[in-house]
């Protein structure tokens, strides 16, 4: 209240000098504005110096946050042509070393990306191997110490004793410990999930009675965007204690269909139709040739069946689906070619004369 009170006053009492001075100010921090881009691209450009794509060194992970700097120094600057009382430019004073701070955590934790160019050539020079969803676990991993170590420098600059705050936890480490006795779990499953790998980002699993596509693994939560385009928010230690089903990861697809002719379908033309519909499964590149099943299966009430299975290697399930429309109409048109008729479902009625 007292730090509102004193910035009334100052404006209670505005000269002609304080007038020049505020003008001062906001000529400085438009100037700090305008020139913002350019310094830090001339920065990012003299540790970049061999690359001339412009776009490659504004997408450097420290281009934002200069460009943020210069904002903020033309505004401290400006602060300091304002002449503001010891204690006000004391707290700005401050408040400036702490989005120093933050701005060097962003700038760091930005190079740390999981598609940025330094966190490519570290990761080529460390030789670490591994999928998207490890690469960006690894991320996230980095990141998060970077903003720590930052939260804990902002801490010591508000004037907080950290070795006071590490007894503190100490004393309370029982309370803490069983507050976040969930979080460690989700956090050890998730190191878990990236290890046995169950699956990777853009893999369709079934969980539960949840499915759908996994968009991202953090520490604590697995996210699939599930058929009807929504988010599901899976915590890791319930993916770790349940069976999961990955459908990405199959290798072959299976296609079943049973053919039911009518009764009265001549044998020979039941044994044409087999052959025929064999050698066109032998014939198509995408089906695996080892599997394929096509036999006189039974004799029903509803007429003569035949079984017609094997094995594709599409493994895309739009894919599949369009694969087996196409299978549909081949065998339907085979079907109609062989003159035979398909049964339908009979029921036969029987009314007691009187």
């Amino acid at each position: 209240m007292k730090f509102i009170n004193e910035i009334i006053e100052i404006f209670k009492n505005l000269s002609l000098e304080n007038i020049v001075d505020i003008g001062i100010g906001l000529a400085i921090i438009v100037i700090f504005k305008i020139f913002s881009s350019l310094l830090a691209y001339t920065i990012v450009k003299m540790f970049k110096f061999k690359v001339k794509d412009k776009k490659k060194i504004k997408e450097n992970g420290f281009y934002k946050p200069l460009k943020i700097f210069f904002v903020l120094l033309g505004v401290y600057i400006g602060t300091i042509a304002l002449k503001l009382p010891e204690d006000i430019f004391s707290a700005i004073t401050k408040i400036f070393k702490i989005c120093i701070i933050i701005l060097t955590a962003t700038g760091f934790a930005n190079l740390f990306n999981s598609n940025s160019e330094t966190f490519v050539k570290v990761r080529e020079k460390l030789h670490m191997d591994g999928t998207d969803t490890t690469i960006n676990f690894f991320s996230k991993i980095v990141k998060a110490l970077i903003y720590i170590v930052a939260a804990f420098i902002v801490i010591a600059e508000l004037g907080y004793d950290l070795s006071g705050l590490v007894t503190g936890l100490g004393i309370s480490s029982v309370v803490i410990a069983l507050a976040a006795q969930d979080v460690a779990k989700s956090f050890l499953a998730g190191l878990s999930i990236i290890s046995d790998r169950p699956f990777d980002i853009g893999d369709y699993i079934e969980v539960g009675t949840y499915t759908g596509t996994v968009e991202d693994i953090t520490f604590r939560t697995t996210r699939i965007r599930d058929v009807n385009n929504q988010i599901i928010v899976l915590p890791n230690s319930f993916l770790t204690t349940t069976s999961i089903i990955n459908g990405t990861k199959r290798e072959k697809r299976r296609y079943n269909l049973l053919l039911t002719l009518e009764l009265n379908t001549p044998l020979e033309k039941v044994s044409d139709l087999t052959e025929s519909i064999k050698l066109a499964l032998n014939t198509n590149q995408n089906i695996i040739k080892e599997n394929i099943r096509v036999f006189f299966d039974t004799i029903s009430t509803d007429g003569i069946d035949i079984s017609v299975s094997f094995y594709t290697d599409i493994i895309d399930y739009e894919e599949f689906l369009k694969f087996k429309e196409e299978m549909n109409y081949a065998l339907l048109k085979m079907i109609n070619q062989a003159h035979i008729e398909l049964a339908y479902p009979s029921q036969s009625i029987y009314l007691k004369k009187e």
